[in-house]
């Protein structure tokens, strides 16, 4: 705290000095300036102080984060404001929501903020700034100096390791796995780096679980029919986060080359389709499990194959996963070999620029989505289709704008379906941070950026009705008048 010296001192020297200069007009305008300088400066002492500790972090269930903070207020507080920012390479997302406490000189300030509800989900290994805004009952405020941390699943004690632009979190006597997973994210990169033509320029996390029911309360649900008869073996979670539940390289290898895709496809108003991004994470494994291609030479003999546009986005059926892995992987293959690692790229490069699917197909291929599934059909021994004949070509989905990249997806609602399959990895569909409900703890949470809220809206609309309503009523008295 600031010392504070007695003002009379100061005071009577002040008048001592202005009394023997007391024909100069200058001293009287000096000794006015500096009274009203020390009444001013103790009035500001006088509204007291507030006084904080670092913040302590607790998570023991994943689903949420624990925040409490320690504060000394001479007067006692009459507000706490908790804030915080999720960090990403492609864009921050944040909010606030007011605290709890007690109104005392001394007490602690709480905040619970809910991390996996059905319009909410930040996934573990998100890195955060926190800082807290603290009003006095006197007046006073304080803004506190922002804290960083990375958001880790309390259940374990992890481990880290740091080499170049790869950090991978574990726990538990998981240490060879970590090392493999450490090993096959940084060969992924260098891979898909080549195999692109381009450059991720962040650090990449990779959490490694030592199961898929370890890390169960870290994942977002997808429904509870889907999740329990497909095996996840890993997640892309965000533009610089997998998830990894299996001792399986060739997941880690998978999910990493989707950060390389997203780097190398997704620009600000266009998106690589599902089939090409999850076709290039095959690709870019080492090997690919007889089950996709046992499935797809099933589809071939039976001729069930799945046309290009109806793959713009994963499958949420669990008996189409491995087809849908398996078509994605082969026709990834089959461009790469007939027409070279070049034109790969370069497609990549023109969806990134701003162009549609088919119109870079077009650019780079001479073909569209239709016209290159036709010539995968005639390579895999299938008649081609004529698509004008059976009018089955599918407009262009409008393209949009790109998420706010903290990969935050809303609930996927499932209908009970049969069937089971293996998802060697699934990338998370990413959505805005959504902070418009209030958690069961009763913390309130707001984005730190809105659009025109609902009462405004709800406003407008009901001075319009009103006018509208004033009208009309004007008119009938009129025409009762003309009666």
């Amino acid at each position: 705290m600031t010392r504070v010296v007695p003002c009379r001192f100061k005071l009577s020297a002040v008048v001592q000095f202005a009394y023997r200069q007391r024909k100069s007009l200058a001293a009287i305008g000096l000794f006015a300036v500096m009274v009203a300088l020390l009444l001013g400066g103790t009035q500001r002492v006088a509204a007291g102080s507030i006084v904080s500790g670092e913040t302590r972090i607790t998570s023991e269930d994943p689903r949420q984060l624990n925040f409490r903070i320690s504060i000394e207020a001479e007067a006692g507080l009459a507000s706490a404001r908790f804030n915080f920012k999720v960090l990403s390479p492609t864009g921050n997302v944040g909010g606030a929501g007011d605290a709890n406490f007690i109104a005392a000189r001394k007490t602690d300030v709480t905040f619970i903020l809910e991390t996996n509800t059905s319009t909410r989900y930040i996934p573990v290994g998100s890195e955060f700034v926190i800082w807290w805004e603290l009003v006095g009952l006197d007046g006073s405020e304080k803004l506190t100096d922002e804290e960083s941390f990375i958001f880790l699943d309390g259940q374990y004690d992890w481990k880290s390791r740091t080499q170049g632009q790869v950090t991978v979190f574990w726990y538990g006597n998981n240490d060879s796995n970590a090392d493999a997973a450490f090993e096959a994210a940084s060969a992924t990169i260098a891979d898909g780096e080549a195999l692109l033509e381009t450059n991720v320029p962040y650090p990449v996390k990779v959490m490694v679980w030592e199961s898929e029911s370890a890390g169960e309360l870290a994942r977002q649900p997808r429904g509870s029919t889907f999740d329990s008869q497909v095996v996840t073996g890993g997640q892309r979670v965000a533009a610089d986060l997998i998830y990894v539940f299996t001792s399986d390289v060739d997941v880690v290898r998978h999910e990493t080359a989707h950060i390389v895709t997203k780097v190398a496809g997704d620009g600000p108003f266009t998106r690589i389709p599902a089939w090409l991004d999850e076709g290039t994470a095959m690709y870019l494994q080492k090997k690919v499990s007889s089950n996709y291609d046992r499935v797809l030479k099933s589809a071939v003999r039976s001729d069930t194959t799945l046309n290009l546009r109806s793959i713009q986005a994963p499958v949420n059926e669990a008996r189409l996963v491995n087809l849908f892995y398996g078509q994605s992987w082969s026709t990834v293959e089959f461009m790469v070999d007939a027409f070279g690692q070049e034109a790969f790229s370069e497609l990549y490069r023109v969806v990134k620029a701003g162009s549609t699917i088919d119109g870079a197909l077009q650019a780079v291929y001479g073909v569209n989505q239709d016209g290159l599934y036709n010539l995968w059909r005639t390579e895999n021994g299938l008649a081609p289709i004529d698509f004008a004949l059976r009018g089955t070509v599918t407009p262009e989905p409008i393209p949009e704008a790109t998420r706010i990249p903290l990969v935050i997806p809303t609930s996927v609602a499932v209908a009970p379906r049969s069937g089971s399959a293996t998802d060697v990895g699934t990338d998370t569909n990413e959505a805005p941070l959504l902070n418009n409900q209030v958690p069961s703890t009763g913390n309130q949470i707001q984005n730190t950026e809105s659009d025109v809220s609902t009462g405004t809206i709800g406003l407008i609309v009901g001075l319009v009705t009103l006018v509208v309503a004033g009208t009309l009523v004007g008119g009938a008295l009129i025409l009762l008048r003309k009666g």
